[in-house]
Order: C-alpha cells, then sequence, then structure tokens
C-alpha cells in the first residue's frame, strides 16, 4: 500500500529507486511487488532448466550411441543394446523433465508479470482518471506496444470496468473506473433488454417510468444501438 496516494500498487525500480506506479512518488524498497523484478528469478530458472535439459538430451543420447556402436563392434548386439538403452532412457527422462519444468517456470514468470503489470495499469487508471498507452509506458517503464496491448486486453476483459474513448485528434484514452463504482447505463425504457420486453400473462407491457429497470455494460449498449440502425 502507497503511504502517499494509499493504493495498492506495486512499484517501479529506475536504477535503484524504487516509485510508486500509481503516483510516482518515492516508496520504500521490496515495499510491494515490483514491475522490474516480479517473475525474473522464475525466468531465469526456466531458461537454465531449458538449457541443461538440452544439454542432457543432446549429450546422453551421444554417449548412449557411442558406447552401443562400440560394444557393437567388439560384442555382440545384446551387450551393446543391454548398456545402450539405459544410457539413452536415463538421459531421455531426465531431459525431458527438465524441459518440461523450464517450461513451466518461464509460463508462471509471464502469469506473474502479467497480474503485476495489470495491477499497476489499474492503479495508475484509478489515480489519475483515465490513461493513455504513452502514460503507462512512461510510468510502467514499458514500451508503448506492450502498454498498449496491455490495456486493450483489460478493456477486451472487464469491459463493465474498462472503456476505450477516442478524443478528437484520434488519441486513444482508457478509463477505468474505481473497484464498487458501476459504470452501466440505464437502458430506454422503450427499447428491449436481451432481445425483448418479457411478456407478461395478459400481453406485452410497457415499461412504467420510475420502475426498476435492467442494465447492460457500455460496449454492449452501443453494440445494441448499432445493430438497431442497421436493422432501421
Amino acid at each position: 500500500m502507497c503511504p502517499h496516494c494509499g493504493r495498492d500498487a506495486p512499484i517501479v525500480y529506475r536504477g535503484i529507486v524504487p516509485y510508486c506506479t500509481a503516483c510516482g512518488r518515492l516508496r520504500p524498497p521490496l515495499s510491494a511487488p515490483s514491475i522490474n523484478l516480479t517473475g525474473k528469478p522464475q525466468q531465469v530458472g526456466g531458461t537454465l532448466a531449458t538449457a541443461f535439459g538440452a544439454l542432457v538430451l543432446l549429450f546422453g543420447l551421444a554417449v548412449a550411441l557411442g558406447a552401443g556402436m562400440l560394444l557393437y563392434a567388439l560384442t555382440t548386439v545384446a551387450v551393446a543394446l543391454a548398456v545402450a538403452l539405459p544410457i539413452a532412457l536415463v538421459a531421455l527422462v531426465m531431459g525431458i523433465v527438465l524441459l518440461r519444468g523450464g517450461h513451466i517456470l518461464r509460463k508462471s514468470a509471464a502469469i506473474a508479470q502479467r497480474a503485476t503489470r495489470e495491477q499497476a495499469l489499474l492503479a495508475l487508471a484509478e489515480q489519475r482518471g483515465r490513461i493513455t498507452a504513452g502514460d503507462a509506458s512512461l510510468a510502467l517503464g514499458l514500451r508503448v506496444p506492450e502498454a498498449d496491448a496491455l490495456l486493450t486486453e483489460l478493456a477486451k476483459l472487464e469491459p463493465d470496468r474498462v472503456s476505450v474513448e477516442v478524443d478528437d485528434r484520434g488519441l486513444v484514452w482508457y478509463r477505468i473506473a474505481p473497484m464498487g463504482e458501476d459504470r452501466r447505463v440505464r437502458v430506454d425504457e422503450h427499447e428491449d433488454v436481451g432481445g425483448g420486453v418479457q411478456e407478461a400473462a395478459n400481453g406485452s407491457q410497457d415499461a412504467v417510468p420510475g420502475s426498476p429497470r435492467e442494465f447492460e455494460s457500455d460496449v454492449a449498449f452501443e453494440e445494441r444501438e448499432y445493430r438497431a440502425r442497421v436493422r432501421k
């Protein structure tokens, strides 16, 4: 939790100095997950495990093949297979385990890194009201395409909370509603919701002003209006 803005935002290291990704002010080191460091140990471990697994496969199978050929030249086929097959089997099993472990470590690193970046983006947007990919890039120390891809993915995953706006200059803004705020819009009283107004026992009835109404997200509302215009 940032002592300045009060948000549960990760930190970003610029050099060795940690800053809050939401308000940009100084934070104590190691006080929160870091954009720069989250997932790095798993990523390094996964790379090493993958490299070592490939070496085990390469040298293990090479040793098994060499031993088998040498014993075949000096003895019988049975003796050569009895020696070479166990070596090859051990190398194969160890190599596959190491390669699999490296893949799992790299995948967990990517998941942790993505979750930390998304948390930072949400905190930053809540703090400022709305942001662009350039704002996110500067605050989080990411490249602009990376920041834009993360914001776009957030807008797709949470359309009820994240909205996308384009200003007159063509600049794309991402607005994120604070937790607990309802960003749903009211449906017009004379339009159907979800395919039609529910019919009562005595037939279709119009909505009564002031009665509880159905709600839908901004994205769904815009899509419904677009389809209504197309039908006209």
